[in-house]
């Protein structure tokens, strides 16, 4: 873009830019960090998110089917047609009646059936708030994992290096007479352990990519994940506190809260089906050869009998709606202790790994890499042999390794407490499913 001249620029940016902040407003938008990008592109384009979508949108195509009236009948009889095969064309000459019947259904059936079809589409939306949390969860638990792997991969190819430094140094020794032939080949076999080490790295890595895209129904840039950070584990909120939320609003609970009002909707409507439902219609007679080839009108009322069927359908229906009532009570129960535990096991690994990391970086790490060096010291000098010094160099990157394992842990768990919670559990993480990062 050409860069517009201070002088030209100058009085109409600051106005304009007052005027921003007064109404508000930023200066210019924030792009979204790179694990909000992935949240919001797997919302939209998750094929399993977009197939609840369509779920709801046709659940709530069913209340005003239910709210409608049944068809009306109409009914063409031709009157007075003699049995000796005479021309079906003389009945307009001896008689033809046209008529309508609607039936109507008891008072408040149909708005309890609308009532119960609402319901169940307030089902399918609480599912689908559900699961977009779920696809949130998934989507950075691989995200997380990839750039944990990354990261794991960077301190193998230090690891290579730092070997290969050591396995030159043997071999020079090893030349000069100062050393043996196993420390070289000890050195080669710990270069050759690392490098199989990263060719397991490179397949979970490649593993974690492709579970994101099939996450995100498509291919995902690279360069994007590599921009990804792992910030420091931060401290949790009280675990008591996350149980009782997770006991009231976690979006399981709720929708198998939804599940019970439903059934309990469904209980209403087998009570209601033992009423009778009715029929109203009329009736227009042309030439009725029965009342002297006259035309009139009469009017028909009828009226269902369900009192034949009260035992094999009416209350066996009643019956069923009950026990499905009870199971859905019960479910809300299996929700509510599922949602407790799923966060308690979440909540103890993301404090078992901010507690582990915790000791790398307060002092194991510095510890791992003092002992390394003394252990190089000592070796040069002639006090300690190869193997220890390869096992403290092995030791100060494992200890790096764990490092780094426990912050993309703490991470992954965390979301998985989201999951579950139906909320952010930090104001800096990406923003609920469906709504932008403020």
């Amino acid at each position: 873009m050409r860069k517009v001249p201070e002088r030209v620029a100058a009085p109409w940016v600051w106005v304009l830019a007052a005027a921003l902040v007064a109404a508000g407003l930023p200066l210019r938008s924030q792009e979204p960090s790179p694990l909000q990008a992935l949240v919001e592109r797997a919302l939209r384009q998750n094929p399993g998110l977009a197939a609840q979508r369509a779920k709801v949108e046709a659940a709530r195509k069913v209340p005003s089917q239910r709210r409608a009236l049944p068809d009306p009948m109409a009914e063409l009889e031709a009157m007075n047609l003699a049995a000796d095969g005479s021309s079906g064309t003389r009945a307009f000459t001896r008689g033809v009646s046209l008529g309508v019947v609607q039936p109507l259904p008891f008072p408040g059936k149909r708005a309890l059936a609308a009532r119960e079809a609402q319901e169940e589409a307030g089902v399918e939306e609480s599912r689908l708030r559900s699961l977009e949390w779920e696809v949130r969860s998934e989507v950075l638990g691989a995200a997380l994992r990839y750039r944990t792997l990354l990261g794991l991969l960077e301190i193998n190819a230090k690891t290579e290096e730092a070997l290969r430094a050591l396995t030159e140094g043997a071999l020079a020794r090893y030349a000069a007479g100062g050393g043996n032939q196993g420390d070289v080949l000890l050195a080669q076999a710990s270069v050759t352990k690392v490098l199989v080490r990263r060719t397991d790295l490179q397949r979970q890595k490649e593993v974690a990519k492709a579970r994101l895209e099939s996450l995100l129904g498509g291919p995902v840039e690279e360069s994007l994940l590599a921009r990804m950070e792992l910030p420091p584990p931060a401290d949790l909120p009280p675990l008591e506190e996350l149980l009782r939320q997770a006991g009231e609003k976690a979006p399981r609970v709720e929708t198998a809260r939804a599940e019970a009002g439903a059934a309990q909707t469904r209980v209403e409507v087998a009570k209601k089906n033992f009423q009778p439902d009715f029929l109203v219609g009329g009736r227009y007679r042309y030439k009725d050869m029965t009342m002297g080839g006259r035309d009139f009108f009469t009017v028909t009322a009828g009226v269902t009998l369900p009192l034949f069927h009260r035992k094999d359908r009416y209350r066996p229906g009643l019956e069923e709606a009950l026990f499905r009532k009870e199971a859905a009570g019960h479910e809300v129960d299996e929700a509510r202790n599922e949602a407790r535990y799923a966060l308690a096991e979440a909540y103890q690994g993301a404090d078992r790994n901010r507690k582990v990391h915790a000791l790398y970086e307060e002092g194991l790490l510095l510890q791992a890499q003092q002992a390394y060096e003394a252990s190089l010291s000592a070796y040069r000098a002639g006090r300690s042999d190869f193997g220890a010094l390869l096992m403290a160099l092995a030791d100060r990157f494992a200890y790096e390794e764990d490092w780094i394992l426990a912050r993309g842990e703490y991470h992954q768990r965390v979301a998985e407490m989201e999951a579950v919670l139906g909320r952010p559990l930090f104001e800096s993480a990406p923003g609920p499913p469906g709504e932008p990062q403020e």
